[in-house]
């Protein structure tokens, strides 16, 4: 194995362990990630180029290889981050990592992602913060699933005669999957192997490069060549190292443009086999050896037993680094010494193992945690609110869907319907996205039926006051004609804002001008519009985060409180676009001045522990008793003001 890539490989693993290790520190090292893709597309390339594939017996004999590097170690992995969430995190967290684990044993861990990911209520359980131990290996799914697909690709590049058209031919898949990557929701795109096969062949190209490059020379000293070419190699090296540095930064990069430039930073590393000392480091390259099973214990570790103290970071430094050291050098180095007759059976034993555990920590009461009857009746009081605030609450069974919601697009529906009528003469709707799902119910309780007829439309990107995708724009729509159509005397715009209106603000700034543009329009059916000012936002899987801690890490649990001062700043370009907006009827109420305490915005109550926050971010039912009397005296207010 040539040391400079052994050396790159110690550069991805370093990456994506410090990105997990310290995301606010190192918010760019995921892009390790791709850097491991474009190594295995290089070393497939060169294997698959040296051993031709002629017949069965060659794809066969290449998938034994991969299987013999990959499979042992994976499935011991998996076995023992089985065993370790059952005996170190709670129940509450160990369905979605029972999901999770036997995904991995079909190395679909990334085929379940992206089934979460498309469930707006079920984005949370794929999240890096969510508990979820396995998520680390959707990134192994998708190596797996691209060698079962590469020597169909080099079966097919071998009736090319020329390398030139070989490169040719990759260079297409590059650059044409690169742009498809980039079109795609990014969400998918990022877990999907089709589309991230453009890395893989990204280091494709830097072979069949090498090798024209190779057969080019001429025979004669390099010098005079070199002295033709104004760009020398050793310059592609620095500029190269120098782009994958930028990786350690603390600010995020735009990672739309930064991820297609260290993959061809990574590919030019490869193609240009460096000859200076950085990448001859026998550290880095011990570094290098280990990445793989650094990469399979690393993420179970810090999921399981990172918490907030340095004593945690430091426990589960020397952890990853001893566990990796012992299981290279006693496992995975015998393990790749056997020959097949002891490989295929130690393999299916593993397996076997697997399949049996995966039952056992269904069906055997034997992993069962025993709390004790204070913890249990805190567990069960906060497993009540779960998994939303609204799906607990008895006046929902009071309300009512409206049929025509089947016209609604599939997926973009939260809820749509009316409540029985009350005894008073104004009309009220609430629309929004999740969040008025949330705070439907709180608030329709405050107006003690006061009022003729209530009304609800909560849909995904229900922003209300702006659009910035087709989805968001689409939704807007709807709630124009809806609020066109009732005329509501009082209109809710009840909705979390996220995404390109934090952005800093512009002169002449497109969400100001729609924003007024939106709400002069909802002013012309309308007597009030009461707007929720923007509201912190909240770790995914908060609560069962939250538990997590209570639980084990009890002395901790005050680090789960929100830095005041952090939040505000996120949500400052949001909240001054909203008060440069013009609105005569307007009524804005704030519900994060109940939470706050000295300099942090409580996210749980120390007396009671109860969570104010569920697991998909919103606020709990815990959290919005805490708001009655902000609700209270809106709806006062408006009801006064009409």
């Amino acid at each position: 194995m040539r040391e400079d890539i052994q050396c790159l490989r110690g550069i991805a693993i370093i990456l994506v362990f410090l990105f997990h290790l310290c995301p606010n520190i190192f918010p760019n090292g995921f892009l390790g990630v791709d850097i491991f893709f474009v190594i295995s597309g290089y070393l497939m390339a060169r294997n698959l180029t040296h051993n031709k594939l002629k017949d069965v017996s060659g794809f066969i004999n290449f998938y034994y290889k991969r299987f013999r590097r990959i499979l042992p170690l994976y499935y011991l992995i998996v076995f023992l981050t089985v065993v370790l969430v059952h005996l170190y995190l709670g129940q509450f967290l160990w369905e979605n990592n029972n999901r999770y684990s036997l995904a991995s044993l079909f190395l679909a861990t990334n085929q379940l992602v992206i089934a979460d990911q498309a469930d707006y209520f079920n984005e949370f359980l794929a999240e890096w913060d969510s508990g979820n131990v396995f998520l680390h290996l959707w990134s192994l799914s998708v190596e797996m699933q691209f060698y079962l697909l590469v020597p169909i690709i080099f079966f097919g590049l071998q009736f090319l005669k020329k390398e030139f058209l070989k490169l040719i031919a990759v260079s297409l898949m590059t650059f044409g999957g690169c742009i498809a990557f980039s079109l795609v929701h990014e969400k998918f795109a990022f877990n999907f192997m089709l589309l991230r096969l453009w890395q893989f062949s990204a280091g494709f190209m830097a072979l069949f490069w090498d090798k024209i490059t190779e057969n080019s020379l001429p025979e004669k000293s390099n010098e005079s060549n070199s002295s033709m070419n104004p760009i020398k190699r050793n310059d592609l090296v620095i500029v190269s190292l120098s782009i994958l540095a930028c990786c350690l930064l603390p600010n995020k990069i735009h990672v739309g443009i930064w991820r297609p430039v260290v993959t061809a930073a990574a590919a030019v590393l490869i193609a240009c086999k460096p000859n200076i000392q950085f990448l001859k480091s026998k550290s880095l390259s011990y570094i290098g050896d280990l990445s793989y099973v650094i990469y399979l214990v690393h993420w179970p570790i810090l999921a399981i037993f990172l918490g907030s103290s340095v004593k945690s970071y430091f426990f589960c430094i020397l952890a990853t680094l001893l566990s990796s050291v012992l299981l290279h050098h006693l496992y995975e180095q015998r393990y790749l010494k056997m020959n097949w007759k002891a490989l295929v059976p130690f393999l299916f034993a593993l397996i076997l193992g697997n399949a049996y555990l995966q039952n056992s920590v269904r069906e055997h009461s034997f992993w069962n945690t025993l709390l004790s009857d204070e913890l249990q009746e805190i567990v069960d009081r906060n497993k009540v609110m779960l998994p939303y605030s609204w799906t607990n609450d008895s006046i929902a069974i009071e309300c009512t869907e409206d049929p025509n919601a089947e016209t609604f697009e599939k997926g973009n529906k939260f809820a749509y319907g009316s409540c029985p009528q009350g005894n008073g003469s104004s009309s009220v709707m609430i629309i929004g996205n999740s969040y008025s799902m949330s705070l439907r119910h709180p608030i329709r309780s405050h107006f003690h039926n006061n009022y003729s007829d209530f009304r609800y439309i909560s849909l995904q990107e229900g922003f209300a006051l702006f659009s910035d995708t087709d989805l968001s724009r689409r939704t807007l729509e709807i709630f124009k004609k809806q609020v066109e159509m009732h005329k509501p005397d009082v209109l809710f715009i009840i909705t979390k804002l996220y995404g390109n209106v934090w952005n800093p603000i512009h002169d002449n700034d497109d969400y100001v001008r729609q924003m007024n543009e939106n709400i002069a329009f909802y002013e012309k059916f309308t007597k009030k519009v009461v707007i929720l000012s923007p509201h912190p936002h909240y770790r995914s899987n908060f609560a069962n985060y939250f538990l997590q801690y209570v639980v084990s890490k009890p002395g901790e649990v005050q680090f789960l409180h929100l830095n005041k001062r952090e939040a505000d700043h996120k949500l400052k370009n949001v909240k001054k676009r909203l008060s440069l907006v013009n609105c005569t009827k307007c009524h804005f109420f704030d519900l994060s001045h109940v939470f706050v305490d000295n300099d942090k915005y409580l996210t749980f109550d120390s007396d009671e522990m109860l969570t104010y926050v569920d697991n998909t971010g919103h606020i709990s039912s815990a959290g919005l008793e805490l708001c009655d009397s902000v609700f209270e005296t809106v709806i006062r207010d408006v009801l006064n003001t009409l």
